[in-house]
């Protein structure tokens, strides 16, 4: 786990390095222009999910845990508390002791539900759109006689996007003497705060403040019925307890999931869900199965589905949980997007302490709408614990 201390003998370690090399100012500066440069690329293949040359984006961190711990010890003076360089905490590990330090901040792994969700550009501050409930009939009517009339049955989809804001002040001092540029840095935590909240609103959102209103797929399903066994789009589990879980439930949640989102469906679970549930399942059912159940390359599958991990998916037992997903995100959710994220810093609002706001802000309404009602399932279903 880094530490406080760790950070600071790097930082030490790179100063001592770099003041044995003989490099002039125009080098420093074209090395600062690259690393300005590919941390943009960074932030741009965060969220979109591809690089410059269409290539899938991978992490850099090995787990999702550890880019967490990074940022938020550089950046634990998010919540309206100064950086300043009286402390290592408070972004004085920014400061070089004689030349310069050079910082890559490498981006965690979210941004997985804008990543497989339809965006949708809002034109104004609040617009309805049409969802298609049931298709044309078709009929055979026969030779010269009339073609019996059907209808199209729509339902109104409303997206009312919100304002999702961050805010660091850091001294001036500070943004003066740091090598690297320090809004880019913040930049770049604040791009991965608001991917971060857009995961768990998107994934687990219960409509209360925390989550700004909002409601996402997991509670959108459970409020389809107050009887889950009334739920079309979910398959309860064998038990309540993670070690009752068995293949056969997988099977049935596969079994579910309507035919027309089939070819373009993915799982969704936590990591730790899938090596303390699904794992063990592949595991004891034996070697012969395990290559059947589980694929052997770098992209995780389940019985053909692709997985997609996500940080906000609950891993933890509980009663009445849903703890996997499988789905066509496209088909069954919308992110309305009225205004993108936008990074901006002012030395204005503080001009009299001497210090610099960098603010963050987007304008964004989540809805999750694909989860099916009591006769039928939606394009996203999933399996939840027993209710005891």
């Amino acid at each position: 786990m880094l530490t406080e201390e760790k950070v600071a003998d790097g930082f030490k370690a790179a100063g001592e390095r770099m003041n044995t090399l003989e490099t002039s100012q125009a080098e420093l500066r074209q090395a600062m222009d690259q690393l300005a440069k590919s941390i943009r690329l960074q932030t741009k293949a965060f969220l979109t999910g591809r690089t410059e040359s269409g290539e899938s984006y991978n992490r850099f961190w090995p787990t999702e845990e550890y880019a967490k711990q990074f940022g938020e010890l550089v950046f634990r003076v998010i919540n309206n508390k100064a950086m300043g360089e009286g402390t290592l905490t408070g972004g004085g590990a920014l400061v070089p002791d004689e030349l310069s330090s050079i910082i890559i901040q490498k981006l965690g792994v979210f941004g997985k539900f804008r990543r497989n969700v339809t965006i949708v550009p809002m034109g104004s501050g609040q617009q309805t759109f049409p969802k298609v409930q049931s298709d044309l009939t078709i009929y055979c009517p026969g030779e010269g006689k009339e073609i019996t009339p059907s209808d199209i049955d729509f339902s109104l989809l409303k997206l009312v996007p919100k304002a999702w804001c961050a805010l660091a002040i850091l001294s001036s001092e500070l943004d003066e003497d740091a090598i690297v540029g320090i809004g880019e840095i913040i930049g770049i935590s604040i791009t991965r705060s608001m991917t971060k909240k857009e995961d768990e609103v998107g994934f687990v959102g219960d409509g209360t403040s925390t989550y700004f209103g909002m409601t996402g797929i997991c509670q959108a399903l459970l409020n389809v019925d107050a009887v889950i066994a009334n739920i079309q789009g979910l398959v309860v589990a064998a038990g309540n307890a993670y070690g009752e879980i068995t293949l056969g439930n997988f099977r049935e949640v596969i079994g579910t999931l309507p035919d027309d989102c089939d070819e373009t469906a993915k799982w969704y679970m936590h990591k730790k869900f899938y090596h303390n549930v699904v794992y063990p399942l592949a595991e004891t059912a034996g070697v012969a199965n395990l290559f059947e159940i589980l694929s052997d390359r770098k992209e995780r599958y389940l019985f053909g589905y692709p997985i997609e991990f996500v940080h906000s998916m609950p891993w933890e037992e509980a009663n009445s949980q849903i703890c996997v997903l499988l789905g066509d995100l496209r088909m069954g959710a919308y992110l309305g997007e009225r205004k993108q994220i936008t990074i901006e810093q002012s030395p204005h609002v503080l001009f009299t302490q001497n210090q610099i706001a960098v603010r963050g802000v987007e304008r964004i309404d989540i809805n999750a709408f694909g989860v099916g009602d009591t006769t039928d399932p939606g394009p996203i279903v999933g399996m939840v614990t027993a209710a005891a």
